[in-house]
């Protein structure tokens, strides 16, 4: 968009802790087959990487512009910071994990011309869960039966009824810079905005069609998942309103009517103890019956319905019986005898030096797991590692291991009194998990395939740490398992080795797989072989052949591969990659060929050719492999196991810096030495 040009829309986004969901957010805008719009991307100061997404976003796109804001301002001021920098012709705002459905700018562009270019436009929405349903407006009827034409808040109140919320309306922004709207800060700031943008508009006009996917966060994330004294914001909020329209004359009409609504919204509040906890209920309802006397109207009656005695309640600050009928409207739930059973079972005291581990559905000793249990040794002696392995699988264990057998006595006696649990996959549902006790989630790799989202999130709620080898992955990580967990971007221990292994270690290992340092050794790591290898001039190693993975791994001059995960652990060593894919995945997060780790062939003769012609080692195979590290191996370092084992295990918070990518030195390939 060249400079000056006025866009039809503006399109204000702010953000801070919304990574998982930036890039959809992001993507449904910039996919809209209207193109006439500005994106005005707010950072408000967060560490969690939001910044450098809507930075890569900007440096693609030129109708993104992005604000860095120097420290958090919260959800309303950070609005104001991209409404001063809007150029459109109308303003939007929607939230960094809210989506636009496709044709939605189109379809807006061509109601606000048919009804004469409005101060506002208003449109409709659709919840949207975690587990994947979706929950329409409950007054969408209004837009249908009411939305016909143009209109004041007056003639339709119907409209004032729905939820208040910015980012479901289109605003002309010489209507916004006109009245000098803007938002204030704290929780709830849509309220005072609402009120004041949509009384004050000359012409309301409506589009009956869902526009937003509003996202409702199983845990964390908005408002309705956050505890704490920022739920009292919303006094202020509503003073902010009713103050507004006091000071009209012309709006006294509003009184009872913004009355009744702040009540409701404040007992809607009160009800959820995921906002208001039990223990802050009475404060809480005291603090309601303050605001209500302050703005109660003159001449108000109570309506005569069980909502109105609500109001009632809070009017008089009658919380005893507001507490009383809380309590006897509840059901009653009584615990069912294995529940009770399942707790006498679990009485066993817990062992503060107790760490179980578990890798590969209790099928290998392998992974991060190892490579944790293994620095822990070392770091952290005092705490005592079992592995829980099933019974066909004990040849898995070294001697020296302690183990138990997955199922046996042993087995429960350690799930009952282990404090740390450690898994790449996930315990099994029925293991219960105790207070004091602490679940590591290592996973086993950057997650290219796509995951089911929403499945067994019970068991991803006993997750305290989630471990991530990149702020890719742990977008994925957050997006697919919502829950409280703490997301741990120390890197992969089990990539250690590569960057700390010696050029006799790898000496070592290839002796012991038969190879000397003259044979160029290529490790075929691909989930599908279409193609015979058997042509190439090197040794080739099967990705199964050994009991060793990350032996392989060292063993190899080159990898051959396709959509397998293991290019991102192998690309830590900065050796050739090659990639041979003949055909697209559908089902995947990012198509490999689109940002490859070196050469791509398509086919065997490609593939050839590449090894013939050398372009596989080439300078230009090594600068899309340095892209590639900078992306996917950002904290892979040769530490992560240390950072694991204080943090996890030891309780330390100053755990050691990444070492940057330009400073490590990965483990030396024995071929490319040996011919220099």
């Amino acid at each position: 968009m060249a400079l000056g040009t006025v866009p039809k829309f503006s399109i204000v986004v702010p953000c801070h802790a919304s990574r998982a969901w930036l890039r959809p957010c992001l993507d449904s805008v910039l996919s809209q087959s209207f193109t006439d719009f500005e994106v005005l991307g707010v950072d408000d100061a967060d560490a969690d990487g939001s910044g450098r997404i809507l930075d890569e976003y900007a440096a693609a796109d030129p109708r993104v512009r992005v604000l860095h804001l120097e420290e958090n301002v919260g959800l309303g001021p950070a609005r104001n910071a991209g409404l001063k920098e809007c150029r459109g012709e109308y303003v939007l705002f929607l939230d960094a994990d809210d989506l636009y459905l496709p044709g939605s700018l189109a379809a807006i562009a061509r109601r606000i011309d048919d009804t004469g270019q409005p101060d506002i436009v208003l449109f409709d929405y659709e919840r949207t869960f975690w587990d994947g349903r979706l929950v329409g407006n409950q007054r969408h009827d209004a837009f249908a039966r009411e939305g016909a034409g143009v209109f004041t808040a007056a003639e339709r109140p119907i409209f004032l009824t729905f939820l208040e919320i910015v980012w479901n309306k289109a605003y002309r922004r010489d209507f916004l810079t006109r009245h000098g709207f803007a938002f204030t800060a704290g929780f709830y700031e849509d309220a005072p905005w609402t009120y004041s943008t949509m009384l004050t508009a000359e012409r309301i006009a409506t589009l009956d069609r869902v526009v937003v996917h509003y996202r409702q966060h199983r845990t964390g994330g908005n408002i309705h998942a956050t505890s704490g004294r920022r739920q009292w914001d919303i006094f202020d909020q509503y003073d902010r309103v009713h103050a507004f329209i006091q000071s009209d004359p012309e709006l006294a009409g509003w009184r009872r009517f913004a009355f009744d609504r702040s009540l409701d919204h404040i007992l809607a509040v009160l009800a959820k103890p995921e906002r208001i906890p039990p223990e802050d209920r009475a404060e809480f309802f005291h603090a309601a019956h303050a605001f209500a006397k302050r703005w109660k109207p003159e001449d108000y009656t109570i309506d005569r319905s069980r909502r109105g005695f609500r109001r009632w309640q809070l009017i008089y600050d009658d919380y005893a019986t507001y507490s009383t009928l809380k309590v006897t409207g509840k059901v009653l739930q009584i615990p069912s005898p294995r529940k009770s059973v399942g707790k006498l079972l679990h009485r066993a005291k817990l062992d503060p030096n107790l760490a179980v581990y578990a890798a590969c559905r209790c099928a290998r000793y392998a992974c991060n797991p190892r490579a944790i249990y293994e620095k822990a040794a070392e770091l952290a002696p005092q705490v005592r590692g079992v592995w829980v392995i099933d019974s066909e699988h004990l040849t898995e264990i070294p001697e020296g291991v302690e183990y138990v057998v997955a199922g046996s006595a042993a087995h429960n006696k350690v799930l009952a009194r282990g404090t740390y649990f450690v898994n790449n996959v996930d315990w099994p549902r029925e293991v219960e998990k105790r207070a004091g006790q602490v679940h590591l989630q290592t996973q086993h790799g950057t997650p290219l395939k796509k995951l089911t989202t929403g499945l067994d999130l019970d068991r991803v709620d006993r997750w305290d740490f989630n471990l991530s080898s990149n702020r890719y992955s742990s977008e994925i990580w957050e997006r697919t398992y919502p829950s409280y967990f703490e997301e741990l971007e120390y890197g992969y221990p089990r990539n250690d080795r590569l960057l700390t292994a010696s050029l006799e270690e790898v000496r070592a290992v290839r002796a012991s797989l038969g190879f000397d340092d003259s044979q160029l050794v290529l490790l075929d790591a691909r989930e599908e072989s279409h193609f015979d290898l058997g042509r190439l001039p090197v040794a080739v190693l099967d990705v199964n052949s050994g009991p060793r993975l990350d032996d392989l791994v060292l063993a190899a001059d080159v990898m051959i591969a396709d959509y397998s995960p293991l290019v991102f652990d192998y690309a830590n060593l900065d050796r050739p990659i090659v990639l041979l894919i003949d055909k697209p995945d559908c089902d995947v997060y990012f198509d490999l060929t689109e940002f490859p780790p070196g050469v791509v062939a398509r086919s065997a003769e490609e593939l050839g050719a590449a090894f013939d012609s050398g372009a596989f080692a080439a300078p230009e195979a090594a600068k899309h492999r340095q892209l590639f590290r900078e992306r996917f191996c950002e904290y892979d370092d040769g530490r992560a196991g240390e950072r694991v084992v204080r943090r996890v295990f030891l309780g330390e918070d100053d755990v050691p810096a990444i070492t940057p990518l330009r400073d490590r030195t990965p483990a030396p390939s024995a071929y490319f030495v040996h011919n220099g």
